[in-house]
């Protein structure tokens, strides 16, 4: 035999590392499996239980974020002295408790001044009805005033001739222009506008003055005899009986549309607002005084929430709406007429009253809410019995009051409500109603709810963790012990309902089988084990 080549040689040595790799994991793999067939768990003795039958009970169990079913806000005036203080925050109250008392004399004023501010604005309402009624017979004979003055106007510009206007400086151009624009409009002739502008303008030399020459006319007031001199001086550009009639006929067009806004719905609806605001204020006022010559007293039992007095001292709100200052309504009622007015910003120095919170309570009952899944919705109904479990351990009874109809998106879904629902975060807001907290159950914090939803009596039930789930048949399993044999065989189990300890076995099992209580990852079906006493 011929030396082979240490060429060939070396191209040997991978196929024979190769082959021995082989060889080494076939040997494991054939020990392995003999260890297996022959692998025996051991197990305590408790980890062997038999299946029993009971009663199971579904719940839905979620937090409920406690929220104020009703609160009681006492009203307190400045410059009022407190008499007692019965209660402090935090302190638990019943019907009828007296919280504090106060000496109300210095209140009379005020009432006054709220009753006065009331009795104004009624007359002024009475007073606008009854002009409103005359508006239109006086617009009527305003109308027929117009067109006499039209006509007279008509024959004087006839007569008339231009003359050269006056030039304003170019900055002031635009008002001016914007000026002649207006006049001419309430007019209705461009070019007796434009020439009563300019003859005013040189009257005075400046568009400021021109501007405010026609304010003044546009308010509303007459023409004054002073006003009407001072035009006849204008008869170089204009004659003073054209000048007279068109200025009388710019402010009866003013007073015309004045009626028609007067005898309007919109002028009523405000005048009438501004009554009602102040029969409000006036009202809450009486009320505020008449509570507290009576002293505070709790309308239903809860808890205090705040107290904002001292007893001893007199009482010094810490905003404007303290005062009890009169309301100047005069301000309002004159400036109906001109529209110039934020009449919503006066009207709600009106609505909002001159008390502040003294004291406040939580009355009971107090509301919580939470968040249902879609699984859960159909289950839970209104005025279903609830059990609130708050922090210190205590139970309470509680009701459902609401389940909204609308689903929203929500961060509060609790685990058992997304179980099989794709991962969606939508759910249903619901309230309950608890009738008889205590101090344990705080507003703002979170108490845990739980719901029976279905029951089940004398039902086959595992525990929870002895059932595992199957990837090949997508379904669950149980290990049963076969004693005999002492191995253990996997069964595939259905299962219906669940609560936090078992689930329902509706078919797979009989009940008094004996199962792993809580199987090990590593067990296989037909794995011997061993049970220790």
């Amino acid at each position: 035999m011929k030396n082979e080549k240490p060429s060939a040689i070396k191209r040997k040595i991978p196929l024979i590392v190769a082959a021995a790799l082989v060889l080494a994991m076939l040997a494991y793999a054939i020990y392995y499996v003999a260890a297996s067939s022959n692998k025996t768990t051991e197990l305590p003795a408790n980890a062997i239980i038999t299946v029993d039958r009971g009663d199971l009970v579904s719940k839905f169990q979620s937090s409920a974020t406690v929220t104020s079913g009703q609160q009681g806000a006492f009203a307190i005036l400045d410059g009022v002295k407190v008499n007692e203080v019965n209660v402090r925050v935090g302190d638990s109250v019943q019907k009828g408790d007296v919280l504090a008392t106060f000496d109300t004399t210095t209140l009379n004023d005020m009432l006054r001044i709220k009753k006065n501010d009331y009795d104004a604005a009624r007359k002024a309402y009475a007073d606008y009805k009854k002009s409103a009624a005359d508006a239109p017979k006086q617009s009527r004979m305003i109308a027929k005033e117009i067109a006499a003055l039209e006509k007279t106007i008509a024959e004087l510009q006839a007569a008339e001739t231009d003359s050269p206007a006056a030039d304003a400086p170019a900055s002031e151009n635009a008002q001016l222009e914007s000026l002649k624009t207006a006049i001419a409009g309430l007019l209705g002739n461009t070019r007796t506008a434009n020439r009563l502008v300019d003859s005013i303008f040189a009257e005075n030399g400046s568009v400021a003055q021109t501007i405010t020459a026609f304010q003044n006319l546009l308010s509303g007031s007459m023409i004054s005899s002073d006003f009407l001199s001072q035009m006849g001086g204008m008869s170089s550009m204009m004659n003073s009986d054209l000048i007279n009639a068109s200025l009388q006929l710019v402010q009866l067009k003013v007073q015309q549309a004045l009626l028609g806004v007067q005898s309007g719905a919109s002028l009523e609806s405000v005048y009438q607002s501004v009554e009602a605001s102040a029969a409000q204020a006036y009202e809450q006022a009486q009320a505020t005084v008449e509570a507290m010559k009576n002293g505070w007293v709790a309308a239903e039992d809860g808890i205090v929430r705040e107290i904002n007095v001292v007893a001893g001292q007199i009482y010094t709100g810490a905003s404007a709406g303290g005062s009890t200052s009169s309301f100047d309504i005069t301000t309002i009622l004159a400036s109906l007429s001109t529209g110039s007015a934020d009449i919503g910003s006066m009207l709600s120095g009106l609505f909002s009253s001159p008390a502040q919170n003294g004291a406040v309570i939580e009355y009971y009952p107090f509301a919580a809410t939470f968040v249902l899944g879609k699984y859960d919705l159909a289950k839970v109904k209104l005025d279903q019995a609830v059990r609130v479990t708050s922090v210190s351990g205590k139970v309470f009874d509680a009701s459902v009051v609401f389940i909204s109809p609308v689903a929203s998106e929500s961060s509060d879904l609790n685990i058992s409500s997304l179980l099989g629902s794709s991962g969606s975060s939508k759910g249903v807001e619901a309230r309950i109603v608890i009738p008889e907290p205590d101090r344990s159950i705080t507003i703002g914090l979170d108490v845990e709810v739980s719901i029976d939803l279905e029951t089940r009596e004398n039902t086959v039930r595992v525990p929870v963790e002895s059932v595992q789930y199957d990837e090949e048949s997508k379904g669950y399993y149980v290990f049963v012990y076969e004693a005999v044999s002492k191995t253990i065989q996997k069964q595939l189990i259905e299962t219906g309902l669940f609560d936090e300890n078992y689930y329902e076995v509706t078919k797979g099992l009989d009940g008094g089988e004996q199962i792993v209580r809580a199987p090990q990852r590593s067990m296989v079906d037909g794995e011997k084990v061993k049970v220790l006493a």
